[in-house]
């Protein structure tokens, strides 16, 4: 059975991805090794109504992932119709 291509996975092309990761991730306190998870939540490979808060005040936290996953989009947008998630 063939793997199917997560859905926005053309992003990670893009000349700014790693510039916007990288802001992303410093933002919200995530060390680099947690780029990988990121990238799941920005290409659609993790759908994230999956990635919920468990409120234990752990770090890092599902809400850190979402908004390094947020900004990172937002950023690649910069200037084109900004994209919304329902969380």
């Amino acid at each position: 059975m063939p793997a199917t291509t997560p859905p926005r996975a053309h992003l990670v092309q893009d000349p700014r991805f790693k510039e916007c990761l990288a802001r992303s991730l410093k933002k919200h306190g995530l060390e680099d090794y947690f780029s990988y998870a990121v990238i799941k939540l920005v290409t659609g490979e993790t759908d994230p109504r999956n990635v919920t808060c468990c409120n234990s005040g752990c770090h890092p936290c599902a809400k850190d992932y979402l908004g390094a996953a947020q900004d990172t989009l937002d950023g690649l947008c910069n200037g084109k119709k900004k994209r919304f998630w329902i969380f």
